[in-house]
């Protein structure tokens, strides 16, 4: 038996009335729910993202669905820092010492 990382991505899903949450867990794992704001974060396969997204959006609760962007972001800060990308400019005055 061999341990395999399947890639996932997070769905937030913004509903109308979190009375239907239960409803979502057919499509994948609950991992927050804020009932103030009234939205869901749902975590599923890769593969299925397309198709759940398609068939959430069809819900009459559902007023938003939005994939979650972190799986497409790199990561690696490291080789920015080395470049010089956070570093601030040594000629620039600061706005706050104009007395």
């Amino acid at each position: 038996m061999e341990f395999t990382i399947n890639p996932r991505r997070a769905l937030i899903i913004y509903m109308h009335s979190m009375k239907q949450v239960r409803q979502l867990k057919r499509f994948g794992i609950i991992q927050y729910q804020s009932r103030k704001q009234r939205y869901v974060v749902l975590y599923l396969d890769e593969s299925q993202v397309s198709a759940a997204t398609a068939k959430i959006n069809k819900l009459n609760f559902v007023r938003k669905v939005e994939p979650s962007y972190r799986p497409d972001v790199a990561m690696n800060f490291g080789e920015r820092v080395d470049k010089g990308f956070f570093k601030p400019e040594n000629n620039a005055v600061p706005a706050d010492d104009e007395d």
